[in-house]
Order: C-alpha cells, then sequence, then structure tokens
C-alpha cells in the first residue's frame, strides 16, 4: 500500500491505526502538495480568464499599478518576480491598448513610473466587479475557519519559500502625496 493510502486509512479507522502492528501514518506528501497549488492555481486563472477575458499576468500588472499609484516599473518587477523583459513586454502592451501611462519620474530620471489611465481606471473598475463574483464562486459553500486556515498555510508556504512582502493593495499600498508626472513621450525610456 502507498504511504499516502496508509495515511488516509488510518485517518477513515482511527481503530486500525491503534491497532497492534500498525504502521504510523505518513507524513503529508509534500509533492502533492505542489502538485496541488499548480492544479488550483491553473484552474483559477482559467477560469478568471474565462469570466473577465483578462489574463492572469496582465490582470496581475494592471491590479499591482491600480493599487500602487505611481509605482515604479522597477518595483513591479520586483513583485511580480519574473524575467524584467517579461514585465516590459507587458507593459508595452498595455501601454498600446491604452490601459497605462509610463514617465519618467521627475525626482530620479533612473526611474520609470506607471500609472492607470482613465481607459485602465474604467477596465480595472469592471474587472473588479467581475473578479468579486469568481472569487465567490472560488471559496462559495466552504467554511470560513477552511479559508482562514488555507490562507495560513499559503502565507507559511510564501515565508518558507523567502517572500516576505506584504500583498500591494493591503498592507503594501502606500500613499504617494506627489502628483500624477506627465505622460510618457514617445520614443523615451
Amino acid at each position: 500500500m502507498r504511504p499516502e493510502r496508509r495515511a488516509e486509512a488510518g485517518a477513515a479507522d482511527p481503530a486500525a491505526a491503534s491497532a497492534p502492528g500498525a504502521e504510523v501514518a505518513a507524513e503529508p506528501d509534500h509533492a502533492s502538495v505542489f502538485l496541488r497549488l499548480g492544479k488550483a492555481y491553473n484552474a483559477a486563472t482559467q477560469a478568471f480568464e474565462a469570466l473577465t477575458g483578462v489574463g492572469a499576468a496582465r490582470w496581475r500588472l494592471l491590479y499591482l499599478v491600480h493599487a500602487q499609484p505611481l509605482v515604479s516599473q522597477k518595483q513591479l518587477i520586483r513583485q511580480v518576480r519574473v524575467d524584467p523583459g517579461s514585465v516590459t513586454r507587458q507593459l508595452s502592451a498595455l501601454e498600446r491598448d491604452g490601459l497605462v501611462e509610463r514617465s519618467d519620474d521627475p525626482l530620479d530620471t533612473r526611474l520609470t513610473r506607471v500609472r492607470l489611465t482613465r481607459t485602465g481606471q474604467a477596465e480595472v473598475r469592471r474587472v473588479m466587479r467581475l473578479r468579486a463574483r469568481f472569487l465567490q464562486q472560488m471559496v462559495g459553500g466552504l467554511p470560513a475557519a477552511d479559508v482562514s486556515a488555507c490562507l495560513r498555510v499559503l502565507e507559511g508556504i510564501s515565508r518558507n519559500l523567502g517572500d516576505t512582502e506584504p500583498l500591494p493593495g493591503r498592507a503594501g499600498r502606500r500613499a504617494t502625496g506627489s502628483s500624477p508626472p506627465a505622460p510618457r513621450r514617445p520614443g523615451a525610456r
């Protein structure tokens, strides 16, 4: 019998686990945790895109820019933790679609600031309405205690993997206090 089957059998029949000669329940199958996380993420992103018409990578950048007005491109790269070129290409596509504007930071020209356009703000509002329905569908029917436990486990996994940054839009939100920069000039970096 495979270890996870023994553990399931022991959990289903407490008498079997305490019977003489019974094997001790196996440790949780860590590979299953990884596979289930991946499967759940894929299912969630596919369902989200089907409902909203917006892909996960595109939405993540739109949401981060929404949650952090005048965020720098460098900050976005650090937050999404993917190849800087991928973020640049995605931002260029968002800019071509009229959803974001990029501009040089007036105080530090090494930085490029990103902000939502009016069209981008409208798109975020549209997706946020659909997102609320999606999130309800995703966790609807699950006991609140289970959802809270799941969040604690996911936060623990993130910490174990070195991710200590707060989620933008929550504790990570910062007020900027500055006025928006001028729209980015074509051909400027």
